[in-house]
């Protein structure tokens, strides 16, 4: 038997199991070419920035991936008091190791709840600078209040976009915010499942790094023939 799961929290998860095996998918690829939209990710003046310790593998692996610089936001928590909505977070003190100043910042995490700890970090990194800021979440949950709390946060012109997925069914008015774009994950667990169905290695499906790497080449030569003209214009 197996699991076919989305961005797991902890790598951890994958080895409690004895009598199935776990088939974690990754939804870079389709983060991406859904930011890549709105964003020129080849061009752009862009940092990836981790929002925690917890999530270094994952941004260093899209820093590696557009070849961009990583930079890590550290945040100090008191334990002892606990999150309870997107205003109130156990965050004492962060600092950042890196720069953002000018630059477009893009930040990836695997789930989103409340996003109080998100809004704080995206607040943090647009007084340090930043002058567009996105946000990936495999899982965006919204729990609670969240959704209001966004509304806040951009109108209070702290952050650009989130790019979340359809892993999680949300309402049309999530969809429908001016600051959310959802990316479709639903061929990658078609193909998950009938490659499993038809006895096949789904491992092909675990490393989105070459297909990232054949969009953004594809894209740098389509835009090749317009940076030409434009030099004979």
């Amino acid at each position: 038997a197996r699991i076919i799961t989305l961005d797991i929290h902890s790598r951890e998860i994958e080895h409690t199991f004895a009598k199935l095996s776990l088939e974690n998918l990754h939804a870079s690829y389709q983060i991406l070419r859904t930011a890549a939209s709105f964003l020129d990710l080849v061009n752009e003046d862009l940092v990836v920035v981790s929002p925690d310790t917890g999530a270094i593998d994952r941004n260093k692996f899209y820093a590696d991936s557009l070849k961009k610089p990583l930079a890590l936001l550290y945040k100090e928590r008191d334990y002892s008091r606990t999150s309870r909505n997107a205003g109130d977070t156990n965050i004492t003190n962060a600092r950042l190791l890196g720069d953002v100043e000018g630059k477009t910042v893009f930040m990836a995490d695997d789930m989103l709840g409340t996003g109080g700890t998100l809004i704080k970090a995206m607040k943090l990194i647009r007084e340090m600078g930043a002058k567009k800021i996105v946000c990936s979440v495999s899982l965006p949950l919204f729990s609670g209040d969240a959704v209001k709390h966004f509304d806040q946060a951009f109108e209070e012109g702290w952050f650009d976009f989130i790019i979340g997925t359809n892993a999680v069914n949300l309402p049309q008015e999530i969809l429908d915010k001016p600051w959310y774009r959802s990316a479709n994950v639903s061929n990658l667990f078609a193909r998950a499942i009938s490659r499993v169905h038809h006895n096949r290695s789904v491992s092909p499906l675990l490393d989105n790094s070459k297909m990232i790497q054949r969009m953004l080449s594809k894209k740098s030569r389509t835009e090749a023939p317009d940076l030409f003209s434009q030099a004979h214009d």
